[in-house]
């Protein structure tokens, strides 16, 4: 085995396990076949995580910072903010569908909920970066608590994004259905001050 040192064996797993997601479309991968993917022992993968909940957080994570850098430089062009808004929702659904992307949306869509009850702290710093994103947004937008209704539409869009991973609706049409619903919203709120 090569001696890498503890970022490097970190990075190792987490490539490996968006390998295995990637080819199975969910977490359905365990972690010996993690260390065996990544060419490393059982003992250095608990020295990077505590278990394979925090491994998938760490995927999360760091699909989730590159899927905020996309989205930025997708969003870039766009001055209006329901335009910005919408090339944000479109990214997503567009980027959970690409070749590579399907281990992070399936992860994702799948386990959520369950992360979201034994490591909620860790998983909102995993999806933060798509989060903060979204929450620029929606103030640009005149949302009156950006950050909470940011998370609420992420949540809704990963309902979406669930019916697209499970094949059930294709994702130009969920995305252009969920992205008119936040706009009418803050429309609406703005209507009533």
């Amino acid at each position: 085995m090569v001696d890498v040192g503890g970022a490097g064996r970190r990075e190792r797993f987490i490539d490996a396990a968006r390998h295995l997601a990637n080819r199975t479309g969910s977490a359905a991968f365990t972690v010996a076949q993690v260390v065996e993917a990544a060419g490393l022992s059982l003992k250095a993968f608990y020295r990077c995580f505590g278990g394979k909940d925090d491994l998938l957080v760490a995927l999360l994570g760091a699909d989730s910072r590159v899927g905020a850098e996309l989205l930025t430089e997708r969003m870039g062009t766009e001055a209006d903010p329901a335009a910005r808004l919408r090339a944000f929702v479109d990214g997503i659904f567009t980027l959970a569908t690409l070749p590579g992307a399907e281990g992070y949306a399936g992860v994702l869509v799948r386990e959520y909920r369950r992360l979201r009850e034994t490591h909620a702290d860790a998983l909102d710093e995993a999806l933060r970066p798509l989060v903060d994103l979204l929450a620029a947004e929606v103030a640009a937008l005149g949302g009156t608590d950006p950050a909470r209704d940011a998370q609420t539409i992420f949540e809704l869009l990963l309902i979406g994004l669930g019916d697209v991973v499970l094949g059930r609706r294709a994702a130009a049409e969920v995305a252009g259905q969920l992205w008119r619903f936040p706009v009418s919203l803050l429309a609406e709120r703005a209507s009533r001050r």
